[in-house]
């Protein structure tokens, strides 16, 4: 009787263990990495290649521009030739100096090779 009793009591223990384990596993399981905040840009400069690698000058005069302006931006490389989007959500601009900062942006593009400005 007090074998089974002892048999019995650790098949419990051994049981109640396993699942505070699986509990654990569980609470494990949440995703840790932190949620991309995602950014809107005003506007967006799109360097692409023909081949032979962006628009070296241009993107330095580009990259001028808004460093001269003290803008905040993102860049992302998008190819294997070193082809490339800045982001500028303009948020230091506001009404008529951010319509002409695009414009600016926009000309200075134009005489680029594969270089293009967008806005949303």
């Amino acid at each position: 009787m007090k074998q089974a009793i002892l048999v019995l009591s650790s098949i419990l223990i051994i049981g109640l263990g396993g699942c505070k384990h699986k509990q654990k596993t569980q609470e494990t399981k949440k995703d840790p990495t932190p949620k991309a905040v995602e950014v809107k840009c005003a506007a967006t400069v799109a360097f692409g290649s023909p081949g032979t690698g962006i628009d070296a000058k241009k993107y330095d005069e580009i990259k001028k521009m808004i460093e001269s302006k003290k803008l905040k931006y993102t860049e992302k490389q998008e190819g294997r030739e070193g082809e490339r989007k800045i982001c500028l959500p303009l948020t230091e601009l506001e009404g008529s100096d951010k319509a002409a900062f695009i414009e600016q942006l926009k000309k200075s593009a134009s005489s680029g090779q594969l270089v293009s400005v967008s806005t949303s």
